[in-house]
């Protein structure tokens, strides 16, 4: 039996709108199953910074705080909301932790940064 060129057409059309679904859907299932990649942050780490100074971060997970050595004192900032994988703050000082890239601000100004570990830092999906 010889289509029209209408019969063929729709069944053209029902032939890619199924192929369009099953792509959609293993896509869809794919970003279920797998997540995002998300650094895995050490617990300490001496990041490697702009003109070769060193900041150094301790985090401690469970309590949510970060310390950091400031001028040769230690400061200790409380996480917060951020864009960032993790930033952590006190009103003064804000660290933020993206990757294996960290910066630090004073007041809003960059002191330490752009900062990076100096080795790999394993990924995990989420």
């Amino acid at each position: 039996m010889i289509d029209t060129k209408e019969e063929a057409w729709q069944r053209g059309r029902g032939v890619f709108s199924l192929a369009f679904a099953s792509v959609a859907g293993a896509t869809l299932l794919a970003a279920c199953v797998v997540g995002s990649e998300v650094t895995a942050l050490p617990a300490r780490i001496d990041y490697v910074c702009a003109n070769n100074r060193v900041l150094s971060v301790a985090r401690v997970q469970g309590q949510r705080v970060a310390g950091v050595r400031v001028d040769g004192r230690d400061v200790v900032l409380t996480r917060s909301e951020s864009a960032a994988q993790e930033k952590y703050s006190d009103g003064r000082f804000a660290l933020y932790l993206e990757g294996e890239q960290a910066m630090l601000e004073d007041q809003g100004r960059v002191i330490y940064g752009p900062c990076v570990s100096p080795v790999p830092l394993p990924t995990y999906f989420r």
